[in-house]
C-alpha cells in the first residue's frame, strides 16, 4: 500500500469520525435508515463558484430552495461512481410521484478538473438520470468545498505526469439543505430506497 493510500485511508476515518461525533448534537427527532441528519448543527458553507456541464455557474445560490445531494467522483472512476450515479438515478425515479421530488437535485462534483470538463461530463452524465447535474472547478475552488464538508480526495503523486491515473476520493453523498447548509450524509453502501425514505422524513419534519 502507497504512502498516499494510507494517508487518504486516514483521511477517510477522521472524516468519517468528525460526521458521527457530529451526528450526536442531533437534536430533530428524525430516525433514518440510511443517513446521518446534523438538524440544527448544519454547517454553513463557504462561497464557492462551480462550472456545470452546460457551463453555467453553481454555487450556493443555485442550491437555494432545494435539497441537494452532492456525489464526488471522475468520469474515469471504474466502480464507485458508476454505481453511485447509478443509485441516484434509481433514487430520483423512487420519489418522482412524491410530493417532495421537485426539491431535489443531484450533483456530481468532480474531483478530477483536469480530465472533466463541462463537455466531457455533459456526455457521461447521459448514461444516467437526465436530471442529474455535472459539475467542476478548479483544484483551489474545489478543495475550497470539499474541505468544508469533508470529502478526501486525492492523486497518486506516483501518477503525477500520466494522463490515465486514479484518483481517490470518498463515497459519501452529502445533504444540503434549501438554505445552503451542510445538512447530513449518506455514507456507502447506498440504497435507493432508503435514502428516498430518508428524504421524505427529513423534508417533512423540518
Amino acid at each position: 500500500m502507497t504512502k498516499v493510500h494510507l494517508i487518504f485511508i486516514s483521511l477517510i476515518a477522521l472524516c468519517t469520525g468528525f460526521a458521527i461525533s457530529w451526528m450526536a448534537y442531533d437534536s430533530v427527532p428524525v430516525k433514518l435508515e440510511a443517513g446521518l441528519w446534523f438538524g440544527d448543527q448544519a454547517k454553513v458553507l463557504p462561497d464557492f463558484r462551480l462550472i456545470d456541464h452546460n457551463n453555467k455557474t453553481l454555487g450556493k445560490p443555485e442550491l437555494a430552495d432545494k435539497w441537494s445531494l452532492m456525489f464526488f467522483g471522475y468520469t474515469h472512476c471504474p466502480d464507485v461512481c458508476p454505481i453511485g450515479l447509478q443509485t441516484l438515478s434509481d433514487l430520483l425515479n423512487t420519489i418522482e410521484d412524491n410530493n417532495f421530488s421537485h426539491m431535489i437535485q443531484v450533483i456530481f462534483v468532480s474531483v478530477d478538473p483536469d480530465r472533466d470538463t463541462p463537455a466531457i461530463l455533459n456526455t457521461y452524465l447521459q448514461n444516467f438520470h437526465p436530471d442529474i447535474i455535472g459539475a467542476s472547478a478548479p483544484h483551489a475552488e474545489l478543495n475550497l468545498l470539499t474541505h468544508a464538508i469533508g470529502i478526501a480526495h486525492s492523486h497518486d503523486d506516483n501518477q503525477a505526469n500520466q494522463t490515465a491515473y486514479d484518483v481517490s476520493h470518498s463515497s459519501n453523498i452529502i445533504l444540503i439543505n434549501p438554505e445552503g447548509e451542510f445538512a447530513g450524509l449518506f455514507s456507502a453502501p447506498h440504497d435507493s430506497v432508503m435514502m428516498a425514505s430518508d428524504l421524505g422524513k427529513i423534508i417533512n419534519n423540518t
